[in-house]
């Protein structure tokens, strides 16, 4: 079972675009979800939750069917005949159809509520809360694996230094670190990894970490003396490619493939109708309908960026 965690140093990064639009990839070619062992999505961004709005799921989230609800209660980890029988899991919402699968069972969400702690008199930020969620979220990783053969967890993750995002980021395997191509990105994003190099931030080691720059521009303007987005890249590739302590990591691996100076190669470039209706080049897809050739690029990306997912090998 891989567990994936699609994170964002701040806000606006494009991430939940990301994983939305990458769902339907990894289900259909690479980790063939089914009713009897379906992909999980779980949604940590419990401020700013927005996945079951993506699934047009929002009318079935309820007090005791998201996240927080978990979290106030104890998860019985036993083994049950499916997954559709465990007293908590049997609850998750059905979302398969939502990303292109036949059978609607064969994805399920987990959500968060909007405006509800992820702790009775806890803020969602506390420390506490993060340790809480930490130990339930372990048990139903266990659960997931042990007993249903899940092939993947992904963690729709919240933002930045915050307790859910690192306990979100720890229980992942693998970490899609997005970020827009801009100063406040990209360094955020080197100073909260360079903690987790040193230890200062604890999720723990041996995590395969895919840098991803989100939403590059396709048009070139000039600001200064300096061409955008060329010099905006050519600050990500000199902060991530030539930083020793990722490149050296003896506790992590750096995939840097969606790295390059060239901005035609680098990380997925920006589709203007994203701006507004976040699915659409999935919905096309799943309508047959035809790309234009910057949607065509951008699918491309994502099938890279699936395949990078698919062929780590977490037993290497």
């Amino acid at each position: 079972m891989k567990t994936i965690s699609f994170f964002s140093y701040k806000g606006g990064a494009g991430r939940s675009t990301l994983a939305y639009n990458l769902i339907p990839i990894l289900a259909s070619e690479h980790f063939h979800p089914t009713a009897e062992h379906p992909m999980i999505v779980v949604d940590t961004d419990v401020d700013s939750c927005g996945m079951s709005y993506l699934v047009k799921a929002e009318d079935k989230v309820t007090e005791t069917n998201c996240i927080q609800h978990l979290l106030d209660n104890d998860f019985i980890n036993k083994r049950y005949a499916s997954i559709y029988d465990h007293p908590f899991l049997k609850n998750l919402i059905p979302v398969g159809n939502a990303f292109g699968c036949a059978d609607d069972r064969a994805i399920l969400l987990l959500p968060a509520m909007d405006n509800k702690n992820i702790h009775k008199g806890r803020s969602n930020y506390s420390e506490a809360a993060g340790e809480d969620f930490g130990a339930h979220m372990e048990n139903i990783l266990k659960a997931c694996e042990e007993y249903f053969d899940v092939p993947a967890v992904i963690f729709d993750s919240a933002v930045g230094n915050t307790a859910m995002a690192n306990i979100s980021n720890e229980m992942a395997d693998i970490i899609v670190c997005v970020m827009r191509p801009t100063i406040q990105f990209v360094n955020g994003t080197q100073r909260y990894l360079a903690d987790v190099e040193s230890g200062k931030k604890s999720i723990g080691t041996g995590k395969h970490i895919i840098l991803v720059p989100n939403v590059i521009p396709n048009n070139e303007i000039t600001i200064g003396r300096a061409q955008y987005p060329a010099t905006a890249i050519d600050k990500i590739c000199d902060t991530f490619i030539s930083y020793p302590k990722f490149v050296n990591s003896k506790k992590n691996t750096y995939h840097m493939d969606l790295l390059s100076r060239n901005p035609a190669q680098c990380g997925i470039p920006m589709v203007a109708s994203f701006l507004y209706v976040e699915g659409q080049l999935m919905q096309k897809r799943l309508n047959n309908e035809p790309f234009n050739e910057n949607e065509t690029e951008v699918f491309e990306r994502y099938k890279k960026l699936a395949g990078i997912i698919n062929d780590i090998d977490l037993d290497a």
